[in-house]
Protein backbone atom coordinates (compact mmCIF):
# COMPACT_ATOMS: atom_id res chain seq x y z
CA UNK A 1 0.00 0.00 0.00
CA UNK A 2 0.80 3.50 -0.77
CA UNK A 3 0.92 6.53 0.89
CA UNK A 4 -1.34 8.04 -1.83
CA UNK A 5 -3.98 4.95 -0.73
CA UNK A 6 -4.16 6.30 2.82
CA UNK A 7 -4.57 10.24 1.69
CA UNK A 8 -6.98 9.02 -0.70
CA UNK A 9 -9.11 7.34 2.04
CA UNK A 10 -8.07 10.69 4.62
CA UNK A 11 -10.38 12.51 1.07
CA UNK A 12 -13.14 10.15 0.85
CA UNK A 13 -14.23 10.78 4.42
CA UNK A 14 -13.76 14.31 4.65
CA UNK A 15 -11.04 14.57 7.43
CA UNK A 16 -8.97 17.44 7.44
CA UNK A 17 -5.09 16.89 7.45
CA UNK A 18 -1.97 18.44 5.93
CA UNK A 19 0.43 16.11 4.08
CA UNK A 20 4.30 16.82 3.50
CA UNK A 21 6.53 14.16 1.46
CA UNK A 22 5.94 11.40 -1.27
CA UNK A 23 2.89 10.21 -1.72
CA UNK A 24 4.55 7.01 -3.54
CA UNK A 25 6.35 5.75 -0.69
CA UNK A 26 5.38 1.91 1.16
CA UNK A 27 3.63 1.46 3.56
CA UNK A 28 3.47 -1.90 5.23
CA UNK A 29 1.79 -1.71 8.84
CA UNK A 30 1.17 0.48 11.68
CA UNK A 31 3.17 0.37 14.98
CA UNK A 32 3.20 2.50 18.28
CA UNK A 33 5.57 4.87 18.63
CA UNK A 34 7.69 3.60 21.50
CA UNK A 35 8.07 0.18 19.56
CA UNK A 36 8.16 1.70 15.92
CA UNK A 37 8.65 -0.55 13.00
CA UNK A 38 10.34 0.50 9.69
CA UNK A 39 7.97 0.75 6.76
CA UNK A 40 4.99 1.15 9.33
CA UNK A 41 2.19 4.05 9.82
CA UNK A 42 2.38 5.64 13.74
CA UNK A 43 0.87 8.43 15.83
CA UNK A 44 2.93 11.14 17.12
CA UNK A 45 0.69 13.53 19.65
CA UNK A 46 2.79 15.44 21.79
CA UNK A 47 6.62 16.31 20.85
CA UNK A 48 7.79 15.26 24.25
CA UNK A 49 6.55 11.32 23.24
CA UNK A 50 8.88 12.24 20.22
CA UNK A 51 11.88 13.87 21.95
CA UNK A 52 11.61 10.70 24.53
CA UNK A 53 12.61 8.01 21.73
CA UNK A 54 15.41 10.16 20.54
CA UNK A 55 13.63 12.11 17.41
CA UNK A 56 13.98 9.31 15.04
CA UNK A 57 14.55 9.97 11.24
CA UNK A 58 13.52 7.03 10.07
CA UNK A 59 9.96 7.00 10.50
CA UNK A 60 8.13 5.91 7.36
CA UNK A 61 4.83 8.22 8.01
CA UNK A 62 3.24 9.89 11.04
CA UNK A 63 0.04 11.29 11.60
CA UNK A 64 1.48 14.22 13.93
CA UNK A 65 -0.91 16.47 16.02
CA UNK A 66 -0.44 20.09 14.43
CA UNK A 67 1.91 22.25 16.07
CA UNK A 68 4.62 19.30 17.09
CA UNK A 69 8.05 19.61 15.19
CA UNK A 70 9.32 16.65 13.86
CA UNK A 71 12.31 15.39 11.86
CA UNK A 72 11.71 13.03 8.83
CA UNK A 73 10.14 13.30 5.74
CA UNK A 74 6.21 11.74 5.26
CA UNK A 75 3.80 13.78 8.02
CA UNK A 76 0.25 13.90 7.84
CA UNK A 77 -0.65 16.69 10.14
CA UNK A 78 -4.30 17.08 11.66
CA UNK A 79 -5.61 18.64 14.52
CA UNK A 80 -7.74 15.62 15.21
CA UNK A 81 -4.45 13.02 15.31
CA UNK A 82 -6.07 10.07 17.33
CA UNK A 83 -9.17 10.36 15.56
CA UNK A 84 -7.16 9.94 11.72
CA UNK A 85 -4.85 7.43 13.50
CA UNK A 86 -7.17 5.03 14.06
CA UNK A 87 -9.40 5.61 11.57
CA UNK A 88 -6.54 4.82 9.05
CA UNK A 89 -5.77 1.33 10.97
CA UNK A 90 -9.59 0.64 11.79
CA UNK A 91 -10.06 0.67 7.76
CA UNK A 92 -6.87 -0.88 6.15
CA UNK A 93 -6.41 -3.66 9.18
CA UNK A 94 -9.62 -3.73 11.47
CA UNK A 95 -10.80 -7.20 11.68
CA UNK A 96 -13.24 -8.43 9.21
CA UNK A 97 -17.06 -8.42 10.87
CA UNK A 98 -18.53 -11.79 10.39
CA UNK A 99 -22.48 -11.51 11.02
CA UNK A 100 -23.97 -14.56 12.54
CA UNK A 101 -24.81 -16.15 16.03
CA UNK A 102 -22.25 -18.24 18.18
CA UNK A 103 -23.21 -21.75 19.61
CA UNK A 104 -24.88 -21.77 22.73
CA UNK A 105 -26.51 -18.63 22.39
CA UNK A 106 -30.24 -18.86 23.24
CA UNK A 107 -32.70 -16.64 21.39
CA UNK A 108 -36.57 -16.53 22.15
CA UNK A 109 -39.00 -15.92 19.52
CA UNK A 110 -39.96 -12.61 20.10
CA UNK A 111 -36.52 -11.03 19.49
CA UNK A 112 -36.91 -8.59 16.83
CA UNK A 113 -33.60 -8.13 14.90
CA UNK A 114 -31.72 -7.18 11.93
CA UNK A 115 -29.80 -9.93 9.81
CA UNK A 116 -26.58 -7.47 9.87
CA UNK A 117 -26.42 -8.39 13.54
CA UNK A 118 -23.86 -9.90 15.23
CA UNK A 119 -23.81 -12.56 18.38
CA UNK A 120 -21.30 -14.56 19.85
CA UNK A 121 -21.22 -17.49 21.91
CA UNK A 122 -23.41 -18.88 24.80
CA UNK A 123 -25.63 -15.36 25.09
CA UNK A 124 -29.52 -15.09 26.52
CA UNK A 125 -31.42 -12.68 24.54
CA UNK A 126 -35.35 -13.55 26.23
CA UNK A 127 -37.70 -11.19 25.99
CA UNK A 128 -39.36 -8.09 24.20
CA UNK A 129 -36.20 -6.97 22.36
CA UNK A 130 -35.11 -4.95 19.27
CA UNK A 131 -31.38 -4.57 17.94
CA UNK A 132 -30.82 -2.45 15.26
CA UNK A 133 -28.68 -2.72 11.98
CA UNK A 134 -24.97 -3.54 12.57
CA UNK A 135 -24.46 -4.19 16.12
CA UNK A 136 -22.01 -6.82 17.47
CA UNK A 137 -23.12 -8.78 20.97
CA UNK A 138 -20.11 -10.73 22.11
CA UNK A 139 -20.17 -13.95 24.48
CA UNK A 140 -21.71 -14.52 27.57
CA UNK A 141 -24.14 -11.55 27.89
CA UNK A 142 -27.74 -11.79 28.88
CA UNK A 143 -30.37 -9.11 27.85
CA UNK A 144 -33.78 -9.31 29.22
CA UNK A 145 -37.26 -7.99 29.60
CA UNK A 146 -38.12 -5.05 27.55
CA UNK A 147 -34.77 -3.78 25.56
CA UNK A 148 -34.25 -1.49 22.48
CA UNK A 149 -31.05 -0.96 21.25
CA UNK A 150 -30.15 0.62 18.05
CA UNK A 151 -27.51 0.59 15.31
CA UNK A 152 -24.20 0.07 15.31
CA UNK A 153 -23.47 -0.67 18.94
CA UNK A 154 -21.02 -2.68 20.50
CA UNK A 155 -21.60 -5.04 23.55
CA UNK A 156 -18.67 -6.48 24.73
CA UNK A 157 -18.36 -9.99 26.53
CA UNK A 158 -20.25 -10.28 29.84
CA UNK A 159 -22.89 -7.45 30.08
CA UNK A 160 -26.29 -7.91 31.53
CA UNK A 161 -28.73 -5.92 30.51
CA UNK A 162 -32.70 -5.54 31.34
CA UNK A 163 -32.52 -7.30 34.97
CA UNK A 164 -34.56 -5.89 38.17
CA UNK A 165 -32.67 -3.29 39.74
CA UNK A 166 -31.97 -2.77 43.68
CA UNK A 167 -35.21 -1.60 44.99
CA UNK A 168 -37.81 -2.34 48.33
CA UNK A 169 -40.41 -1.64 50.39
CA UNK A 170 -40.00 -1.57 54.14
CA UNK A 171 -43.07 -2.69 56.28
CA UNK A 172 -42.65 0.23 59.16
CA UNK A 173 -43.00 -1.88 61.69
CA UNK A 174 -41.21 -5.50 61.04
CA UNK A 175 -39.01 -3.42 58.82
CA UNK A 176 -39.20 -6.80 56.87
CA UNK A 177 -38.22 -5.55 53.41
CA UNK A 178 -39.67 -6.62 50.08
CA UNK A 179 -38.33 -6.40 46.37
CA UNK A 180 -39.61 -4.15 44.21
CA UNK A 181 -40.93 -5.87 40.70
CA UNK A 182 -39.65 -3.61 37.66
CA UNK A 183 -41.76 -2.36 34.89
CA UNK A 184 -39.81 -0.46 32.90
CA UNK A 185 -37.31 -1.42 30.13
CA UNK A 186 -34.07 -0.22 28.54
CA UNK A 187 -33.60 1.79 25.56
CA UNK A 188 -30.06 2.04 23.86
CA UNK A 189 -29.47 4.36 21.34
CA UNK A 190 -27.45 4.00 18.09
CA UNK A 191 -23.53 3.50 17.80
CA UNK A 192 -23.31 3.34 21.67
CA UNK A 193 -20.10 1.19 23.73
CA UNK A 194 -20.93 -1.13 26.43
CA UNK A 195 -17.93 -2.42 27.89
CA UNK A 196 -17.32 -6.27 29.34
CA UNK A 197 -18.79 -6.56 32.92
CA UNK A 198 -21.12 -3.62 32.93
CA UNK A 199 -24.80 -4.11 34.27
CA UNK A 200 -27.72 -2.12 33.07
CA UNK A 201 -31.20 -2.20 35.21
CA UNK A 202 -34.46 -1.59 33.46
CA UNK A 203 -36.30 1.31 34.93
CA UNK A 204 -38.87 0.64 37.43
CA UNK A 205 -41.58 2.00 35.59
CA UNK A 206 -40.44 4.16 33.10
CA UNK A 207 -37.11 3.10 30.77
CA UNK A 208 -33.68 3.38 31.54
CA UNK A 209 -32.51 5.85 28.87
CA UNK A 210 -28.64 5.77 27.38
CA UNK A 211 -28.95 7.99 24.14
CA UNK A 212 -27.15 7.88 21.18
CA UNK A 213 -23.45 8.20 21.10
CA UNK A 214 -23.20 6.87 24.67
CA UNK A 215 -19.39 5.24 25.44
CA UNK A 216 -19.47 3.50 28.37
CA UNK A 217 -16.09 1.26 29.93
CA UNK A 218 -16.17 -1.81 31.61
CA UNK A 219 -17.63 -2.51 35.01
CA UNK A 220 -20.06 -0.12 35.17
CA UNK A 221 -23.32 -0.20 37.26
CA UNK A 222 -26.07 1.85 35.60
CA UNK A 223 -29.12 1.94 37.85
CA UNK A 224 -32.80 1.72 37.29
CA UNK A 225 -33.92 5.06 35.84
CA UNK A 226 -31.34 6.55 35.10
CA UNK A 227 -31.16 8.88 32.07
CA UNK A 228 -27.48 9.13 30.10
CA UNK A 229 -27.24 12.03 27.30
CA UNK A 230 -25.95 11.60 24.25
CA UNK A 231 -21.98 11.56 23.31
CA UNK A 232 -21.53 10.70 27.39
CA UNK A 233 -19.20 9.00 28.06
CA UNK A 234 -18.78 7.27 31.67
CA UNK A 235 -15.53 5.06 32.57
CA UNK A 236 -15.70 2.25 35.45
CA UNK A 237 -18.07 4.19 37.57
CA UNK A 238 -21.39 3.67 39.71
CA UNK A 239 -24.58 5.58 38.75
CA UNK A 240 -27.02 4.73 41.41
CA UNK A 241 -31.05 4.64 40.64
CA UNK A 242 -32.56 7.96 38.66
CA UNK A 243 -29.24 9.78 37.95
CA UNK A 244 -29.08 11.95 35.04
CA UNK A 245 -26.28 12.96 33.35
CA UNK A 246 -25.94 15.79 30.52
CA UNK A 247 -25.12 15.35 26.72
CA UNK A 248 -20.75 15.40 26.33
CA UNK A 249 -20.20 14.87 30.19
CA UNK A 250 -17.69 12.85 31.16
CA UNK A 251 -17.61 10.56 34.15
CA UNK A 252 -14.44 8.74 35.34
CA UNK A 253 -14.04 5.73 38.20
CA UNK A 254 -16.15 7.72 40.23
CA UNK A 255 -20.04 7.00 42.23
CA UNK A 256 -23.23 8.90 41.40
CA UNK A 257 -25.63 9.23 44.51
CA UNK A 258 -29.29 8.51 43.17
CA UNK A 259 -31.44 11.19 41.84
CA UNK A 260 -28.45 13.71 41.37
CA UNK A 261 -28.44 15.68 38.02
CA UNK A 262 -25.17 16.18 36.38
CA UNK A 263 -25.24 19.54 33.74
CA UNK A 264 -23.97 18.86 30.18
CA UNK A 265 -20.56 19.09 29.35
CA UNK A 266 -19.19 18.51 32.42
CA UNK A 267 -16.36 16.56 33.95
CA UNK A 268 -16.31 14.30 37.04
CA UNK A 269 -12.87 13.46 38.03
CA UNK A 270 -11.27 10.22 38.85
CA UNK A 271 -12.48 8.91 42.79
CA UNK A 272 -15.06 10.96 43.34
CA UNK A 273 -18.39 10.80 45.03
CA UNK A 274 -20.69 13.18 43.46
CA UNK A 275 -23.97 14.13 46.36
CA UNK A 276 -25.11 17.00 45.36
CA UNK A 277 -26.10 18.29 41.46
CA UNK A 278 -23.62 19.42 39.75
CA UNK A 279 -23.97 22.45 36.98
CA UNK A 280 -22.99 22.28 32.97
CA UNK A 281 -19.62 23.03 31.75
CA UNK A 282 -17.74 22.53 34.81
CA UNK A 283 -14.71 20.04 35.78
CA UNK A 284 -15.76 18.73 39.50
CA UNK A 285 -14.44 15.85 41.68
CA UNK A 286 -13.59 15.19 45.36
CA UNK A 287 -15.75 13.84 48.00
CA UNK A 288 -17.93 14.85 48.01
CA UNK A 289 -17.57 16.83 44.60
CA UNK A 290 -17.40 19.57 44.15
CA UNK A 291 -16.93 22.70 41.26
CA UNK A 292 -13.30 23.56 40.67
CA UNK A 293 -13.23 25.15 37.30
CA UNK A 294 -14.90 25.59 34.05
CA UNK A 295 -14.30 22.50 31.83
CA UNK A 296 -11.70 23.99 29.16
CA UNK A 297 -10.68 20.29 28.58
CA UNK A 298 -10.69 18.24 25.39
CA UNK A 299 -11.77 14.70 26.63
Amino acid sequence: MKIKDILEFLDNYGMKYNFVGNINDNIIGFSSLSNYKLGSITWIKKEDGYDSIGRPKDISLAIVQDGINVDFNNIIYTESSKEVFFSIIRHFWGKEKKVGIGKGTIISENVKMSDTVTIGCNCTIVGNISIGENTVIEHNVVIQGKVEIGDNCHIQSGVVIGIDGYGYTQNSESKKKTMIEHFGGVHIGNNVFIGSHTNIARGTIDDTLIDDGVKIAPSTHIGHNNKIGKDAAIICSTLYGSSITGDRSYITSSTIANQITIGEDTVIGMGSVVSKPIESGVIAYGIPAVTKRVNDSDL
